[in-house]
């Protein structure tokens, strides 16, 4: 499903009336697959009115726009980030594990394992999900891909490698050392196989005073290219201005894997 528009939708658009449908119908989509009833902009009747604006909006802020203006233009960053994550909908995406965790990720018992959680003092925001399981779980592989960096070294003595899925890029961290069967840069990876294993998180010699060792799971849409961290902080805020440290076209996974199944 891609939308293709012949002119703005929302607040102040032109308001075809095929126009809005699509946009609607990529909203409804976006709702089922980010699992975020936000972005729901009511029924699909072609009518342009406020609980579209408002879902736009609040796909606009989603994606980290400081200044939604609830439209959706032709060519716009909008409309390319909203294809974008129907693109990723579109493949099959399985769990990185072999089995469920009972820790959850997502929701309101998720704590600092959910994407978006304060970290720093709440200077920053978390831009992934996390996943507890025992030390060197083996990881598997959410879709078909290619590695096209790592394994390098990502945090506390861990390691991570990121794979190109076709509409995404995952970012696979807290990764067991190299020395662990790895996957390696330029290798093709089919889903479900193994790319790691869950790794230590290390202070010095000593393991870090956390509930559980995790893969920390991060998803980037391809709409920017270049290194997925920025240290400036300037790019993928969260909605009340807390940076993610990330490139701006980093995505939540959460609503990708509720949804996805076993390998």
């Amino acid at each position: 499903m891609s939308v293709q528009l012949t002119g703005s939708v929302g607040y102040r658009g032109r308001n075809r009336e095929a126009d809005v449908v699509a946009v609607q119908a990529a909203l409804k989509a976006a709702t089922q697959l980010t699992l975020d009833p936000a972005l729901d902009p009511g029924p699909v009747d072609g009518d342009s009115g406020v609980g579209t604006e408002g879902a736009i909006v609040r796909f606009q802020r989603r994606i980290g726009n400081s200044r939604p203006d609830g439209r959706i233009d032709p060519g716009g960053n909008t409309l390319l980030r909203l294809n974008a994550l129907l693109g990723i909908g579109s493949i099959l995406i399985t769990y990185p594990f072999d089995r469920p965790t009972t820790t959850p990720f997502f929701g309101v018992n998720a704590g600092m394992r959910a994407f978006g959680s304060r970290r720093s003092g709440g200077s920053r925001a978390h831009a992934g999900v996390d996943f507890y399981f025992p030390d060197f779980t083996p990881v598997l592989s959410v879709a078909d891909g290619t590695v096209v960096r790592g394994p390098y070294p990502f945090y506390l003595k861990t390691f991570a490698v990121e794979v190109d899925h076709g509409a995404f890029v995952a970012r696979y961290g807290e990764l067991a050392p190299e020395d662990t069967p790895f996957v390696r840069e330029g290798e093709r990876v089919e889903r479900g196989q193994q790319v790691g294993r869950v790794g230590i998180l290390l202070e010095g010699r000593k393991r870090l005073n956390v509930p559980s060792m995790m893969l920390h799971f991060e998803m980037y849409d391809k709409t920017e290219r270049g290194d997925l961290t920025r240290a400036s902080g300037t790019s993928g805020r969260h909605t009340n201005g807390v940076p993610f440290l990330r490139r701006r076209d980093l995505v939540d996974p959460s609503g990708f894997m509720m949804r996805a199944p076993l390998p």
